[in-house]
């Protein structure tokens, strides 16, 4: 699925799965990445959670129930450290000259939507 989306004319996909990059990367035009602190995702994840422990969430696949485990809080965790380094080499594998946008809080994606919306 993922193939053939990319492969469409126009497209916007989310995700941080390494895995699929190489699908995605070569016909990128733009990479806007939210990295954004451990903590904030933490109490994201936390919070959600919380308020949706048991059910499937709107948006998630039917069987899909919100859960949270000790692993998941790790990977989390380790992003970081753990992911990065494969994201970042897979962008300058594929599209070295791709133009990368880091939002690292949520006020930069704020103001990065103020500015599409504004006529240049």
């Amino acid at each position: 699925m993922m193939a053939e989306a990319a492969a469409g004319e126009r497209w916007i996909m989310d995700g941080n799965s390494a895995g699929t990059l190489d699908i995605r990367l070569p016909r990128t035009d733009l990479v806007v990445w939210f990295r954004l602190s451990r903590w904030l995702c933490l109490s994201r994840v936390v919070r959600r959670w919380w308020r949706h422990a048991g059910t499937v969430r709107p948006g998630m696949a039917a069987g899909c129930p919100e859960k949270i485990d000790l692993e998941f809080l790790r990977y989390i965790w380790n992003f970081e450290k753990n992911e990065t380094p494969e994201i970042t080499g897979q962008i300058e594998m594929h599209r070295p000259d791709v133009p990368v946008v880091v939002l690292r809080r949520p006020a930069d994606a704020d103001a990065l939507l103020a500015r599409l919306k504004t006529p240049v």
